[in-house]
């Protein structure tokens, strides 16, 4: 085989060569099963005994076994940082959170055990590993260090860069790791998944953008502790809502430094991420939470993110059972730049700047006052109340650009987006195929037939079981050419998905599976996806969960040239997979990032604790024998691969 050598750098400007060989030719790969964990040490670690088989073009068949390989923990000192450390707009590590009144909640230093999106990025001959943190678990309470505190959305954000080397045997060493300045964008908002671009840069999203609405009246407190602004809503100096819940990229320059830009042109809503087409302009955005909308943005320019055009989907149901199949139509909500929209938040504007509000009680006792009203069911972001969702809106004239990129999900919903989606998490593509797939983790809600409830739009009737449809669907969706907005004006795309069905369905308990008998979805089907990746030379979307109804999260490998599903790891109890990312050929090697999100969280294990009570588990036990910090880390163990004709 044809050899070559790398030179990598290494943090103390120390060179290794890493021997490098050509892919192997392959003609087909399959994972072997690992089972279900059985046994208590089985189920409080990362668990794998599967297997990766490949049939060689010359006949043969070569065996790996799967490892998972920890490069990193939460708290961890690697170099001079520890990972996770979370900070104020200084880079100082925050030490007592306190309330909006003073009083001391917990100190610090806080470290969270979120570990969620990863990018690798080659610069040259340094490989650096940017990883984002999703949120914080618990810390304890000042007054009572014995009882804990719930840290979910208290706290700002982090992302860290590790710098890697790779050695003679592939394997991955973290060397050095620092925090990454956000200050530049007023700190960073829950950032939940993400990917590398293809131009070598990490994009990731910000999840449950706080409502606009909401916070025109009161301290964003989170990021004021980011900002050092205490005590002041956003007219008054503090935190402002409107620069949070966007597209994040970070690059990694020429002079070994980061810079941080926020795609305010991408549009605000509760970003999973944002995958990008191999066309480099085309990107789709997953939207997590209840009643949310599926959107698309065509940047104006190649490998450029900065401005472009945003469309939302209406989808029209064509089976209503399997998990359901549709058509999809995009309905343009406008163009933008980050400057222009930038702009917009810099002047000051407020949600009552957009919109005029009236309750559906006000709409129904003077319905010809309002009759320039559009009633709009949607989440409204983190701290909106449930019972806004149904809201009757009127656009302010000059306020459609606004509208659009400040206020997505509205604004959608307003001219006639499906906002009937749950748990709308990661989304991924084959691009040989031409398909786009979308997690979507609990199917719930809107989605079903006849719980429309007072929602203006039934798009969206799904007549399979709820017990089913709780468990979760990964979508396939058709990408084509030549495909024309709801106006009928052409998108300027050759990537514009056309059509949706459900590929990958989750399942309701079998009576006869008494294995994993605390799982209530099916133990040996995919339970509530979230993490998705596809890769391209393993033909494999591999799939994370994130699930209330498997206690322990499993990792699969489906193939989708043979459709088999197969179980490759399980996760700590209380754990999500998060952070996968394919790496098809590293110097010879596959990898597959992956990462221990918040194992043994009390909130993950709160819908078990009644069943592990009733079977003589108590759960506070159970988690003290967990280590609860996050884990970021990889999958390796066998070579990079070329598929071959058969």
């Amino acid at each position: 085989m044809q050899q070559k050598w790398i030179t990598l750098l290494i943090a103390a400007g120390v060179t290794q060569l890493v021997h490098a060989q050509s892919p192997l030719a392959v003609r087909h790969i399959d994972f072997t099963s690992t089972p279900v964990p059985d046994t208590r040490a089985e189920q409080v670690s990362v668990y794998t005994r599967s297997e990766v088989i490949l049939s060689l073009a010359n006949g043969k068949k070569v065996r790996y076994p799967l490892r998972y390989h920890p490069l990193y923990k939460t708290g961890e000192q690697v170099g001079h940082w520890k990972a996770g450390t979370i900070v104020d707009k200084t880079g100082v590590a925050l030490i007592h959170l306190r309330n909006s009144k003073g009083e001391l909640l917990s100190t610090g230093p806080f470290y969270a055990h979120s570990p969620d999106a990863n990018s690798l990025l080659v610069n040259g001959t340094q490989l650096n590993l940017i990883t984002h943190f999703e949120y914080d678990t618990e810390a304890p309470a000042a007054r009572s260090p014995d009882r804990e505190i719930n840290l979910y959305g208290k706290l700002p954000m982090v992302m860290n860069r590790a710098v890697l080397i790779q050695q003679q045997d592939g394997e991955l060493k973290a060397t050095a790791l620092s925090n990454i300045d956000m200050s530049a964008v007023a700190g960073i908002w829950n950032p939940c998944a993400g990917e590398r671009t293809a131009w070598n840069t990490h994009l990731g999203g910000e999840e449950y953008e706080p409502d606009a609405r909401t916070y025109a009246h009161q301290p964003l407190i989170t990021m004021n502790r980011y900002l050092q602004t205490m005590g002041l809503t956003a007219q008054k100096g503090g935190a402002n809502p409107y620069r949070y819940g966007y597209i994040v990229e970070v690059r990694v320059d020429g002079q070994d430094k980061t810079r941080v830009v926020k795609h305010y042109a991408m549009g605000r809503q509760s970003n999973e991420l944002a995958h990008v087409m191999p066309d480099g302009r085309t990107a789709y955005k997953g939207d997590d939470g209840h009643d949310q909308v599926l959107t698309m943005f065509v940047a104006d320019h190649t490998r450029d993110l900065s401005a472009g055009t945003l469309y939302a989907a209406q989808v029209e149901q064509h089976d209503a059972y399997h998990g359901g199949s549709f058509a999809i139509h995009w309905i343009r909500l406008g163009h933008a730049s980050d400057e222009q929209i930038a702009a917009i938040v810099n002047r000051g504007i407020r949600f009552a700047d957009i919109f005029d509000v009236a309750s559906p009680a006000t709409v129904a006792a003077n319905p010809d006052a309002h009759r320039d009203y559009r009633p709009v069911y949607v989440y409204t972001g983190s701290q909106g109340t449930d019972s806004d969702r149904l809201t009757y809106l009127k656009l302010k004239p000059g306020m459609a650009q606004a509208a659009a990129f400040l206020e997505t999900r509205r604004y959608a919903a307003y001219l006639g987006a499906t906002t009937e989606f749950t748990k709308m998490e990661g989304v991924t593509s084959n691009n040989a195929d031409r398909q786009l797939y979308i997690a979507m983790s609990y199917v719930e809600g809107g989605m079903l037939a006849g719980h429309n409830a007072d929602r203006p739009r039934d798009d969206i009737h799904l007549s399979d079981a709820p017990e089913i449809l709780k468990c979760g669907i990964v979508y396939q969706a058709k990408l084509e050419s030549a495909q024309q907005d709801s106006e009928g004006h052409p998108i300027n795309s050759d990537w514009v998905a056309s059509g949706m069905q459900a590929l990958v369905m989750g399942a309701n308990k079998p009576a006869k599976q008494a294995y994993a008998r605390f799982d209530r979805c099916d133990s040996d089907r995919v339970a509530n996806p979230d993490n998705i990746k596809y890769s391209d030379a393993l033909q494999t979307l591999f799939i994370g969960e994130d699930s209330d109804y498997h206690l322990n999260n499993f990792l699969w490998a489906y193939n989708v040239e043979t459709h088999k599903l197969t179980r490759i790891a399980s996760g700590i109890i209380g754990q999500e997979w998060t952070g996968l990312a394919a790496i098809d050929n590293l110097n010879g090697h596959t990898y597959l990032l992956s990462n221990v999100q918040h194992p043994g969280a009390a909130h993950e294990l709160a819908p078990y604790r009644a069943r592990l009570r009733a079977a003589g588990i108590d759960v506070d036990t159970l988690r003290s024998s967990i280590d609860q910090r996050g884990v970021v880390g990889y999958f390796g163990g066998f070579p990079a691969i070329t598929l071959v004709p058969k």
